[in-house]
């Protein structure tokens, strides 16, 4: 079916974004990583040719239904649940801090999400960490 570039093109217009978002903004930095764990998934479920997908639930029960997508659906349906409970908690004491993003959400979640999408589109690549500011930058 060949990659889709317009979720290619938003996964990694989100993953730069990311790298932007201010140290203060933790909540953010956890919400844009779903965005790009998102649309990494959507190219890979348009690449397969997946047509049924239009809203979370859908894409949500493809990936937990489909084999294919076992490993996907390991560390997605955690990053979804982290970033709803982010979004909607409104309790800054209860967000993820800064410094446990790049391993807590990262390293956990997104990072696997990537490769796994990369691997079964069977696209090279090389893995680049996303870079964020440090506080006070």
């Amino acid at each position: 079916m060949g990659i889709p570039q317009r979720h290619l093109d938003q996964w990694l217009h989100n993953r730069k974004f990311v790298s932007l978002i201010p140290a203060t903004h933790p909540d953010w930095i956890v919400t844009v990583s779903f965005y790009v764990a998102l649309h990494a998934v959507d190219a890979l479920l348009q690449s397969d040719g997946v047509r049924r997908v239009n809203s979370h639930d859908s894409r949500n029960e493809v990936l937990m239904n489909t084999r294919r997508y076992t490993r996907i659906w390991d560390a997605y349906q955690p990053l979804h649940d982290l970033s709803r409970r982010i979004r909607y908690l409104a309790d800054p004491l209860q967000w993820i801090t800064f410094e446990d993003i790049p391993k807590q959400v990262f390293r956990r979640y997104l990072y696997p999400i990537e490769e796994s999408v990369y691997r079964l589109m069977a696209v090279p690549h090389t893995h680049v960490d996303i870079p964020l500011q440090k506080p006070g930058e």
